[in-house]
C-alpha cells in the first residue's frame, strides 16, 4: 500500500530528512519513533501528502486517514457537524455517533472550540477513520488521551490491524508501542538508524526503551 524510496526533506538549507526507505503491508503497525525534532512529523506529512518530499519518491496507492500533531478540526462547528463534513467530503455514510468509540455522544453538539485537548484529540480521530481508509496515519494521538481513551485507542489500531488496516504511528511511550507494533523505524536527525521487525527486539516495553536509549546516545 505504501513504498517510500530514499524520501528526503530540506527546509532551505537545513537536511531534516535524509533517504528514508520503507514499505507498510495491510494488516501492520509501522511505528516511527526518534528524538523531538528528528523528522519524524515531518515524514508523515509526506506520506500523508501534506508536503512534498525534496527527494526520493513516495508511492502510496490507496486512501489515507491523517491525524496530525495539531487538532485539524472546525473550531466553530459542533462535533457532529465536523464528522458529518469528513464523511460527505470523503462520501461516506454519516455515522450513528453512538456506535463510534471514544463516546463522543454526550459531546455531539458543542462547538470544538469549547472541548479540551483530549476530547478534541478524539474527535480527529474519528473524522480520519469516517471513511474507512485502508492507511491510517497517527502522529502521537495518545498524546492528550487520558488513560481510559488510551488504552481504547490502541485496542482499536489492533482491531484495525486484523481488519486488514495499515497503520503508521509515531510516539514516544514504548508502553503504548510495545502493544501495537509490527516493525519499528528509528529516525535520528533525520536519518534512518534501524527498521526493524517486533520478533528482532526486546520482548517487553522497559527493555525494548533501553534498547532504544542506547542506540540513540551509541
Amino acid at each position: 500500500m505504501i513504498k517510500l524510496d530514499k524520501i528526503s526533506f530540506s527546509y532551505g538549507k537545513t537536511q531534516i530528512l535524509n533517504n528514508i526507505s520503507f514499505s507498510a503491508e495491510s494488516g501492520k503497525c509501522i511505528v516511527i519513533a526518534g528524538p523531538n525534532g528528528s523528522g519524524k512529523s515531518t515524514l508523515l506529512s509526506i506520506i500523508a501528502g501534506a508536503r512534498k518530499a525534496s527527494g526520493g519518491k513516495a508511492e502510496i496507492s490507496d486512501k489515507i486517514g491523517y491525524v496530525p500533531q495539531g487538532i485539524a478540526l472546525f473550531e466553530d462547528l459542533s462535533v457532529k457537524e465536523n464528522i458529518k463534513f469528513f464523511a460527505s467530503v470523503n462520501k461516506t455514510k454519516i455515522p450513528d455517533l453512538s456506535k463510534l468509540p471514544f463516546n463522543l455522544v454526550p459531546i455531539a453538539n458543542k462547538k470544538v472550540s469549547k472541548l479540551s485537548t483530549g476530547m478534541k484529540k478524539r474527535v480527529s480521530i474519528i473524522c480520519a477513520l469516517v471513511s474507512d481508509p485502508p492507511v491510517i496515519i497517527l502522529d502521537e494521538p495518545c498524546a492528550a488521551l487520558d488513560i481510559i481513551y488510551r488504552d481504547e485507542l490502541l485496542e482499536l489500531i489492533n482491531q484495525l490491524k486484523s481488519n486488514g488496516k495499515t497503520i503508521i504511528y509515531v510516539g514516544h511511550d514504548f508502553n503504548e508501542i510495545s502493544r501495537i507494533y509490527d516493525t519499528l523505524l528509528l529516525i535520528k536527525d533525520g536519518n534512518a538508524v534501524f527498521y526493524k521487525t517486533k520478533d528482532e527486539l526486546p520482548s517487553s516495553s522497559d527493555e525494548l526503551e533501553e534498547y532504544i536509549r542506547k542506540v540513540l546516545i551509541s
